[in-house]
């Protein structure tokens, strides 16, 4: 399976029109640390990284956690059940790409979900006026 939502970093501006809109569809409010995806400056080349979820295909993550809170749903994508989490930060140290963030505030991890149930796409991509975010159409498509 391809990431469902491929980065073209070198497009990045850092306009953080993504992250604000991830957390305002989540959270209801326009906050960067409220994201379910970052993006940071590479101060070695001035250039920007974006981390979110890749929805690994055997996601590391999944099978870290000890409270069984993460599963796959029928596209393949990796959900938090923040109720079952214990907050023990498996998850996070497993996760190579370090997709999953605790929010201190929240007293939760936050991963991006693909904004389930928005039949249009993850809002990051709709909003990123770059195109540095790109929805891999058909990429959670059917079942594994």
């Amino acid at each position: 399976m391809m990431t469902p939502i491929a980065v073209q970093a070198e497009l990045c501006r850092n306009c953080q029109a993504c992250q604000l809109a991830c957390s305002l569809h989540h959270e209801g409010q326009c906050h960067l640390g409220l994201a379910r995806l970052q993006v940071h400056k590479r101060m070695a080349d001035y250039t920007f990284v974006v981390t979110v979820c890749r929805h690994c295909e055997e996601p590391a993550c999944l099978k870290a956690c000890p409270a069984g809170a993460m599963a796959l749903d029928a596209r393949g994508v990796v959900l938090l059940d923040d109720d079952a989490c214990t907050r023990c930060g498996s998850c996070a140290a497993a996760c190579p790409y370090e997709a999953l963030a605790y929010n201190e505030a929240l007293d939760c991890y936050l991963k991006c979900d693909l904004c389930a149930g928005r039949a249009e796409g993850p809002l990051c991509v709709a909003v990123c006026p770059a195109g540095a975010l790109l929805w891999a159409e058909g990429a959670m498509e059917g079942e594994r």
